[in-house]
């Protein structure tokens, strides 16, 4: 089993106005996935930023930057939505293929995509399943860059930061 170096991230901005003191705050999620080569660049940086954008639609926050192995990026966009709050989380939990259990934090959550009288997403529904196989076809195992994931759930929770 080969560890996987390549990872992705994405930060995310809360609510504010950069500088203003009132907000701003910023927070980031990141997954592993398959080594990047020069043969699969295009491939894999194009599934990276489908995850990406696929993660816009669960949450409110707006994109600050991203990283690829081979590549960053940082941008300035003021979010204007009141509830695009850091600390509204996304907690996923996944598997990889020799059934070892993993979670990350994807923060500014959109709560009205919550399952009726639950804290989970429906991991069926158009919006969550786009994401779901983004993430699905993107990600591998943190300790084995050979195992696929797979999504066992999306709950909300609150985190401090």
């Amino acid at each position: 089993m080969a560890l996987p170096k390549t990872r992705g991230s994405q930060t995310l901005q809360d609510y504010g106005t950069p500088g203003s003191g009132s907000g701003a705050e910023k927070s980031n999620w990141q997954f592993w996935t398959r080594d990047m080569s020069a043969a699969n660049f295009v491939a894999l940086t194009g599934e990276m930023s489908a995850l990406r954008t696929a993660t816009l639609d669960l949450v409110l926050g707006s994109e600050a930057g991203s990283t690829n192995l081979a590549a960053s990026s940082t941008t300035a966009i003021e979010n204007t939505d009141p509830l695009a709050q850091r600390e509204n989380k996304w907690l996923v939990r996944y598997h990889d293929g020799h059934g070892k259990r993993f979670t990350l934090e994807i923060p500014t959550a959109k709560l009205v995509l919550l399952d009726t009288g639950t804290e989970f997403l429906d991991l069926t529904v158009t919006v969550v399943a786009t994401w779901v196989t983004a993430f699905e076809t993107t990600a591998v195992s943190p300790d084995d860059s050979g195992s696929s994931v797979v999504v066992d759930s999306i709950q909300f929770v609150g985190r401090r930061n």
